[in-house]
């Protein structure tokens, strides 16, 4: 065993392995690590491991003749019911910043980190047993455009659709997504705030539905205000769908998927 000694900021680098190890922070008898690697290198607590018996509760792995449906149909689940439990752990940290509990919200914080790490080192290697399946008429759409003004909204859903797949540009406003609409590639979807500035949400929808240019563009409401409140049409001379804040990014992307295939694409 090779012992360093590191002070608060310095690091260890593994060059042969392309990682790097940060002393972030020093609080009691507690050091806290940040490590760098490249992503098909598992990184775990020593003790995590001892908890791969929560991923293994249905027994032992499908026999190689499993029809591959099965296969799929099993992820999807363990999928959904640790993004379930992920979000009631996001709930609880919530509750207990609130509460002014900043050392327990680590400790769910904690908790979390460790499970998204089981399902990574968990899945390793499972998707690669699945056998390639065709792809879905729904992923024929490429482009989406997303005007949302509150930056952080903006990156995390924009984060997500492109990890689903989609080609996505942004805009933090109505009058930039406007001047986007006219000088770049026509987006198969625009993901519209209606609380925007310089040019609300409600104006950019009818100025887009009176332009024939546009024509095929499906428009989705993302707001934290009823439709009710908004003079729109439902369908596609106004809103195509509407998603109320806080929104699910997987239910987005559901729904695009149906519209998508609704209209052949």
């Amino acid at each position: 065993m090779l012992v360093l000694s590191r002070k608060l900021g310095e690091k260890i680098v593994l060059p042969s392995l392309n990682i790097a190890i940060q002393v972030v922070g020093v609080k009691g008898r507690q050091v806290r690590l940040g490590i760098v690697a490249p992503p098909d290198i598992s990184v775990m607590r020593a003790e995590l491991p001892d908890r791969t018996r929560e991923w293994s509760a249905e027994g032992a792995p499908a026999p190689d003749d499993v029809a591959a449906d099965v296969s799929v149909s099993k992820l999807g689940a363990e999928l959904r019911n640790r993004l379930k439990a992920t979000a009631a752990g996001l709930g609880l940290m919530h509750l207990q910043l609130d509460a002014g509990q900043p050392d327990e919200a680590g400790k769910t914080l904690t908790y979390l980190q460790d499970d998204f790490q089981l399902l990574l080192h968990g899945l390793e290697g499972e998707l690669e047993k699945v056998p390639a399946q065709p792809v879905r008429h729904a992923r024929a759409l490429r482009k989406a455009l997303l005007v949302e003004d509150n930056s952080n909204e903006r990156e995390l859903l924009a984060g997500f659709l492109r990890h689903s797949g989609l080609e996505v540009d942004t805009s933090p406003d109505g009058a930039d997504a406007l001047q986007y609409l006219g000088s770049h590639r026509k987006p198969d979807v625009i993901l519209l705030d209606m609380g925007l500035p310089l040019v609300d949400g409600p104006t950019m929808v009818r100025r887009i539905r009176g332009n024939p240019n546009f024509a095929g563009i499906k428009i989705f409401g993302v707001s934290g205000h009823l439709p009710e409140e908004f003079d729109l049409e439902s369908g596609p001379r106004g809103i195509d769908r509407w998603f109320h804040k806080p929104v699910d990014p997987a239910v987005i992307m559901r729904d695009l998927e149906e519209e998508l295939c609704r209209n052949g694409r």
